[in-house]
């Protein structure tokens, strides 16, 4: 016959769990709902086209609002985990970089679609099936230029910087600045 019963040990395990602190528990949950959230943003996308249908002559033809994305140097996984950007009009993508120092600041930057392509390669060019509120999305891509930033590749990635500006952030679980939806 196995007895089962709370001995000491039980209880020391419990409550140091209980000390655990809130704030450790927070952030874990907070890197797994963002990794979770990029990881759904791919497979449905990829799989399903649930909110973007894919534009085939994107690049020659791009519209504001379109989602580029740039194959990573690894090409292990195909288009999951690309880099992400938004078009802006007249020839301008904006994206979210982590910067080089130790810091959670990320940068927001503007670049030549030109220069992305010979930079970042040949991107798959994705168009939001419900259509973009332009006004909308010219007012978030100022607030982000004009303000700081988080990165973290994980929590506040440039797919959740880029769902914030096309009005998305609902997808992206709010992780960026609430600023920017």
């Amino acid at each position: 016959m196995v007895e089962i019963r709370r001995g000491q040990d039980q209880q020391e395990d419990d409550m140091k769990f209980q000390e655990f602190p809130l704030a450790v528990g927070l952030a874990v949950a907070g890197k797994v709902s963002g990794a979770v959230t990029t990881a759904k943003f791919f497979i449905c996308e990829e799989l399903l086209e649930l909110h973007f249908t894919v534009v085939p002559n994107g690049v020659a033809e791009p519209q504001p609002g379109d989602l580029f994305l740039f194959p990573l140097a690894s090409k292990g996984f195909g288009w999951c985990c690309a880099h992400a950007g938004i078009y802006c009009g007249d020839g301008e993508i904006i994206h979210l970089e982590g910067s080089s120092e130790m810091t959670p600041s990320g940068i927001v930057a503007k670049h030549g679609k030109s220069h992305l392509l010979r930079t970042k390669g040949s991107p798959k060019v994705l168009r939001r099936k419900k259509g973009l509120d332009v006004a909308a999305l010219q007012r978030r891509i100022r607030v982000a230029m004009d303000q700081p930033v988080e990165y973290n590749a994980i929590t506040n990635n440039c797919i959740h910087f880029a769902l914030a500006l096309l009005g998305m952030g609902h997808l992206a679980h709010a992780m960026v600045s609430p600023a920017l939806q």
